[in-house]
């Protein structure tokens, strides 16, 4: 008769294995069997100055582990000490002969994932024989370092923190660094950041263009217009969308806006160190289309002035400007990359809206009126903005069916916003936390090395003060 039934054989061989090492219980048979050591060899291990006592049996018992492997042992004897000396993290190495003396790979909670994974490669110890338990932790651990490691990319790329070549004392490229570092590092020096500030005030002042020219303060009468001379009349009025036309003040504002970002883009193709990684950054990209309006208006208008009414809705592009201020506020950029490398939640959440949105328009199509909901189509619109918890209250029910399936509708909507949105908090969270430390030693770095060009300044100072008191006397 078995001892042990097949449904507990995996949870009974744990518990065995940890009261008897070296006990396992057979897949065949299910009968325990115990592998005893035929020597009482103990071998002391000494691991970053912590010493580990254990029989030269237990070692062989997992063959794929390094610590079985007679010549990796003789690298590190020590004959003066008899013990095995091995550089590395001791905690790690308790889980590891742990490991080996149960069967099961347990990992402390108190340790970096990153450097658990490069101790375990120095044992041998593959990462599949992590046990459940201990699985989501150091999954989460990985998962967050590689996704730390392409955020750091993704922001050098993406604010423009190209490196040059340092060894190159060319003038030329010291000044690429410098007008580089310049245009788009506002910590880099006191110029960088006035720069930066005349920069958002643009971007502001852009944006409150764009936006009063819809308002009828700034706008200039056609009346008026007659009584200006011809000349006037076509440069102030490129923006036809009505019978008034814009305002000279916001047409100089726009004039400012244009020439400076123009300027700017234009500077920062020419000392960019990469051009083609320049063509292809979205924010440049942005930057780019952004100016594509101002550009077409204003030849349109010297060209062809029977197109500026076109031209004018092509305006509305302008708004992407404010895509700028990523570059000055960190934790705008951290949101759209959060939204960005949530994709995956975003998609399943918008799977979870489709599909309650087919189930509740369907249910409440039926138990309705046809006048309240004359299709099903027509209902999509209602679930909707229920299940969102938005509720215009254009189409509501009315029968007491209708009631219930409506409040479970926007249960539905509640329980599905509750399962997504903390997962993109805590990305932001994860990602903006990382920004702004990555910032923090940014700065620091940069007033370090300010600090050591400043003593070496003055060294070099002092040496000459030396060289020339010397040559006096």
């Amino acid at each position: 008769m078995p001892f042990f039934n097949s449904e507990s054989v995996k949870d009974s061989s744990g518990i065995l294995q940890a009261l008897l090492p070296g006990a396992n219980i057979q897949k065949n048979n299910q009968r325990v069997l115990v592998t005893a050591g035929t020597t009482d060899e103990v071998l002391v291990f000494n691991v970053g100055g912590t010493c580990f006592e254990t029989y030269s049996s237990t070692l062989r018992r997992l063959p794929h582990t390094r610590l079985s492997d007679e010549q990796f042992l003789k690298r590190h004897y020590r004959k003066k000490q008899a013990d095995y000396f091995f550089d590395h993290d001791p905690d790690v190495f308790k889980v590891v002969l742990q490991y080996l003396r149960t069967g099961e790979l347990h990992l402390p909670s108190s340790l970096c994932g990153a450097s658990i994974k490069a101790e375990l490669e120095f044992w041998g110890v593959e990462e599949c024989t992590i046990e459940d338990c201990c699985w989501l932790n150091y999954n989460s651990w990985a998962q967050t370092l590689q996704s730390l490691k392409k955020l750091e990319h993704d922001r050098q790329i993406s604010m423009g923190t190209h490196l040059y070549n340092s060894e190159n004392t060319r003038k030329w490229y010291r000044f690429q660094n410098q007008a580089w570092e310049f245009l788009n590092n506002p910590q880099w020096s006191f110029s960088s950041k006035i720069y930066g500030v005349v920069s958002i005030i643009l971007v502001f002042a852009s944006i409150f263009s764009f936006v009063s020219q819809t308002h009828e303060y700034f706008q200039v009468s056609s009346e008026h217009n007659e009584s200006l001379s011809a000349e006037n009349a076509s440069s102030y009025s490129y923006l036809p969308l009505s019978n008034s036309s814009i305002h000279p003040a916001l047409f100089i504002i726009d004039a400012v806006c244009f020439a400076f970002f123009l300027l700017e883009i234009l500077a920062r193709f020419i000392v960019c160190p990469n051009k083609l990684r320049f063509l292809k950054t979205p924010m440049n990209i942005i930057d780019f289309l952004a100016l594509v309006p101002d550009v077409v208006s204003y030849s349109c208008h010297l060209a062809a002035p029977e197109l500026v009414t076109f031209v004018s809705l092509m305006r509305i592009i302008r708004v992407l400007r404010s895509f700028r201020l990523m570059r000055h506020f960190p934790g705008l950029w951290t949101l759209g990359y959060t939204l960005k490398a949530s994709i995956n939640e975003l998609l399943l959440m918008l799977l979870f809206l489709i599909i309650g949105m087919l189930v509740f328009s369907s249910l409440i199509y039926y138990a309705e009126d046809r006048e309240n909901f004359p299709s099903i189509p027509r209902a999509f619109w209602w679930a909707l903005i229920t299940m969102t918890t938005v509720g215009y209250g254009d189409m509501y029910p009315v029968s007491n069916l209708g009631y219930l399936i409506g409040s479970m509708t926007a249960v539905s909507g509640l329980l599905l916003i509750g399962f997504i949105v903390p997962v993109l908090v805590n990305n932001f969270i994860l990602y903006y936390n990382h920004t702004q430390c990555a910032l923090e030693r940014e700065k620091r770095r940069g007033q370090r090395l300010h600090q050591q060009k400043r003593r070496q300044k003055l060294e070099r100072m002092n040496y000459f003060k030396t060289e020339n008191l010397n040559e006096e006397h």
